[in-house]
């Protein structure tokens, strides 16, 4: 009997291990398709390195939810070591930091009208991605901080999957802003870029 017992509980730890390691291989080519699909110039701020605490969330901009845009939001909570090197990194570059209710965002993929916001700044909506902050929220709490690392007015996907039915100020009718959001209390590093 203890035998028996010994070879199921061996059995069943095989197969835990082998759906973990399934589940990091998929995680992982789906990170570097959305890398690559996105281009290179929009995602070398993205982790080389990817912490085991992690999240990731990937339209296309054929997908069925990317309505005229294309974005992907990847977090992971790191150390302290690596939360500050982060954090030392932004502030060398003088990256300016924005509260999530910060007056000047420009939501991309809301539902609220922009169309004045003319010196806004573009960040995406973060409804498909899944943090702390609750399901499904387009904004993020209190707690984060917000760094757009850049924003350019433009064409950045094929002209098919282009909208103007947005309600954005003529200057951000169509471009991408990529940046990373953080929150310290969790030592959470949310990294986007999104392209409409």
């Amino acid at each position: 009997m203890k035998y028996i017992l010994c070879l199921l509980i061996i059995i069943g730890l095989s197969s835990c291990k082998d759906a973990s390691y399934k589940y990091e291989k998929e995680f992982l080519e789906k990170y570097v398709d959305g890398k690559r699909a996105l281009s290179y110039e929009l995602t070398d701020h993205f982790p080389g390195e990817l912490k085991a605490d992690k999240q990731l969330s990937i339209a296309y901009p054929a997908g069925a939810y990317a309505h005229g845009m294309a974005n992907m939001i990847f977090s992971h909570k790191v150390d302290s070591a690596d939360f500050d090197s982060v954090i030392r990194k932004l502030k060398l570059n003088k990256i300016k930091a924005y509260q999530p209710t910060d007056s000047l965002l420009i939501v991309i993929g809301d539902s609220l009208d922009y169309s004045e916001k003319i010196s806004g700044v573009p960040i995406p909506s973060f409804q498909s991605y899944e943090g702390d902050f609750g399901i499904n929220s387009k904004y993020l709490t209190d707690n984060h901080k917000i760094y757009v690392l850049e924003c350019k007015s433009g064409r950045y996907m094929d002209k098919e999957y282009l909208t103007s039915k947005n309600k954005l100020p003529e200057k951000w009718k169509n471009g991408f802003s990529r940046g990373i959001a953080i929150n310290q209390s969790q030592r959470e590093l949310i990294y986007w870029t999104c392209v409409w």
